[in-house]
């Protein structure tokens, strides 16, 4: 069957039958009804229905459809809302066309599946799959374009697309797309550090703004009253975009639930000629019994898209290394290698005031074999056996100051703490160039394997428009241009969400240990910990153990920053043990699926990596808080049936600050075992941890 035949016979335009589709995959149902006129209605989305297969659409309508009490329901439940008594908020489509407001009716539509399966009236049933929704507005003059999908993972992903067909400008507000959930969601849930808790909803309209530039992942997500990381049904919501998104809550007054968001536009930013076409990010949602569940949906769908670079960097490019010369530079390379680090990350500016001009023509060496030039001292890294990699920020214009003064037209000002700098507007094309033009040049002549760079988002024209979508778009061709050009080139950037993970690993940088645990939890919820940078970085010295430090940075893709040319010896040998055990680890680490603690709590946090096979397992046990008394932990995600020898992870030299008693046994229990009683734990001072090793036998 043809695309074209496919489209026709999935067209409802004229049909007055109810047309139901469902879609399933790992345990996920999304039940849509496709309507004569009009959008498509989300009847469920959530737990698996089974096999519905025979039954009758009237009766599913009858069963999943709206109420009598909630006569608005079928308009609220497709994929755009429309604005009501019952909606407390703007509508999921807002603009105008030169000041007339009018709301969206969309009449006409025309569906199809991209599998070209046919769909008629009555029930259709297929596995994970894409209908494509094509939908009009002629009184308005707009179409509205839909892709929903679901993945074989489980995710519900969608996008839409307007466009003007009017003669006057449409002034675009937003662009939102929303999902219903089961009337069990009743609860928010909130991290509060590793601990969880959940806050009632209420009737109305509840929203969280993310700018870009934050550095915690944004993402909001809704459960059943007392759910947990591995019980409780969750609904959660990512838009999945870099620049200003804005994800919301909609509870309705007749009881019923929305989840969705969209791009946070300014007024102004988005203004569409007649034709001209606006198309928002990716919206992506996952249900699971859990947390856990709900976060292994997104880990299993990011890891295949993102680029897998397990190599230990080491953060030169901190501020703590910016008044070092090329001699020190060296000889903390030579220390890096000793510890077993794998790649030596450079600051750009920094080669630049020790008089290495990156875009010069290679010297080489010296007669003394000192670097005469930036290739010089690339050349003597790479002899101590380490791959180089470069931080860059090539649109800051004091990197070029030539710039403002012949292309002011090319400038943006951004802000952030407290400082303001001029950045290069990326959506100009000569803008572009200019920056393609000389991170090729350095690129071509110094081949590096890591390029770290985080885009300043937030940026705006001084007293003109907002330009955050734009320079967003931007950034992301300028980033695949890059990775195309140079597919063995690892990118490195601060922004935390889905549709920047694709294209580089995140960068969290944490200086301090405590506050790298405690986040832990929040930050997998959306994240891979194996696609997020954390390095461990100097902190002062206090009651910590060399454990809970290195702990803090081990289950995500571990770095250090650490000056170690004034550690110890006894401190060097000590990090070189635990980069060792990263290196043993790390396929594990970053191949497995994540498990967090139920008891977790403000003082004590217990998480873990489970690989696929159930095999084996390595788990975290670290004490926020001083612990007086004993206590017992569960460890979940294991298989029931399964026998796991239990090993405290063994680090010779160093001091035990907490010994379970039954450490020098190995004992061996079932993983059933493990998950319902769970082991014993002595009392233990703040800063003490433990890693656990799991393996089966027999």
């Amino acid at each position: 069957m043809s695309v074209r035949d496919a489209a026709t016979a999935f067209s409802v335009e004229r049909d007055t039958a109810a047309s139901l589709l469902h879609m399933r995959a790992q345990g996920v149902s999304l039940l849509v009804q496709l309507k004569p006129a009009g959008l498509p209605v989300i009847l469920h989305w959530g737990a698996d229905l089974g096999d519905l297969d025979g039954l009758s659409a009237a009766a599913l309508l009858a069963a999943f459809g709206p109420t009598g009490l909630d006569p608005l329901a079928s308009r609220m439940s497709s994929l755009v809302p429309e604005v009501s008594a019952a909606w407390s908020s703007r509508a999921a489509l807002a603009g105008s066309h030169d000041g007339r407001t009018s709301a969206a009716s969309f009449t006409v539509s025309r569906s199809r599946l991209i599998s070209e399966t046919p769909v008629r009236p009555g029930l259709t049933e297929v596995g994970a799959d894409t209908v494509i929704v094509e939908a009009e507005d002629s009184v308005n003059g707009l179409t509205l374009d839909l892709a929903l999908q679901l993945t074989g993972n489980g995710l519900v992903r969608c996008r839409a697309g307007v466009t003007n067909k009017s003669v006057a400008d449409y002034r675009l507000e937003g662009l939102e797309l929303f999902l219903p959930v089961s009337d069990l969601a009743t609860h928010r849930v909130e991290f509060d550090g590793p601990a969880l808790s959940t806050v009632p909803l209420r009737s109305g309209s509840w929203s969280v703004d993310h700018w870009g530039f934050d550095d915690r992942p944004a993402y909001v997500a809704l459960a059943v009253a007392g759910a947990g990381f591995r019980r409780g049904q969750v609904w959660q919501v990512h838009v999945a975009f870099s620049g200003a998104v804005q994800h919301r809550a909609e509870r309705t007054v007749y009881g019923r639930t929305y989840l969705g968001g969209g791009e946070l536009l300014q007024a102004g930013e988005i203004v569409l000629g007649i034709g001209e076409a606006y198309h928002s990010p990716w919206v992506v949602w996952t249900w699971g019994d859990g947390l856990d569940a709900a976060a292994a949906r997104l880990h299993r769908h990011v890891r295949p898209e993102a680029r897998h670079d397990q190599r230990i960097i080491f953060n030169a490019a901190a501020p703590a290394f910016a008044d070092h010369d090329r001699q020190a530079m060296l000889a903390l390379a030579e220390y890096a290698e000793a510890v077993g680090v794998e790649t030596f990350l450079l600051d750009l500016e920094w080669c630049s005031r020790a008089g290495l001009d990156p875009y010069a023509d290679s010297a080489g060496l010296t007669e003394t074999g000192s670097s005469a030039d930036l290739d010089g001292l690339l050349t003597r890294i790479r002899s101590l056996d380490l791959e180089v990699g470069l931080a860059i920020d090539l649109e800051l214009v004091e990197a070029d100051p030539a710039i403002a003064r012949d292309h002011p037209d090319w400038l943006l000002t951004v802000e952030r703490d407290g400082i303001t700098r001029q950045v290069l507007d990326l959506s100009l094309r000569p803008a572009m160039v200019h920056v393609w033009e000389r991170l090729t040049k350095l690129l071509d002549r110094h081949h590096v394997s890591l390029l770290s760079w985080s885009l300043p988002q937030g940026a705006h024209r001084p007293g003109g428009t907002a330009t955050q979508h734009s320079s967003t778009l931007a950034a992301y061709r300028l980033l695949d241009a890059v990775a195309e050009r140079y597919p063995h080139l690892t990118i490195q950037t601060t922004s935390l969400d889905l549709a920047m993970t694709t294209r580089a690993i995140g960068a969290e940088l944490s200086s301090d240990s405590t506050v790298r645990h405690a986040d832990f939890a929040g930050l997998v919820q959306l994240l891979p910990p194996g696609l997020v940078w954390q390095p461990a970085l100097d902190e002062p010295d206090d009651a910590t153990s060399s454990a809970y430090r290195a702990i803090s940075a081990f289950f995500g893709r571990l770095g250090l920053g650490i000056d170690l040319r004034k550690q110890a010896p006894g401190n060097l040998r000590s990090i070189h043990r635990w980069l060792s055990l990263y290196k043993r680890f790390r396929s594990l680490l970053h191949s497995g699926t994540t498990v967090r603690s139920d008891e977790s709590d403000r003082g004590f946090v217990a998480h873990g990596v489970v690989a696929d096979e159930r095999d084996e397992a390595l788990f975290a046990l670290v004490w926020l808080e001083r612990a007086l008394t004993s206590r017992r932990v569960r460890i979940d995600g294991l298989d029931p049936a399964t026998s796991y020898r239990i090993e405290v992870i063994a680090r010779p030299g160093e001091a035990q600050t907490v010994t379970p008693a039954w450490a020098s046994g190995a004992p061996v229990l079932t993983g059933q075992a493990l998950g319902a009683a769970g082991i014993p734990l002595p009392p233990a001072r703040r800063g003490s941890a433990l890693l656990l090793h799991l393996q089966a036998v027999g």
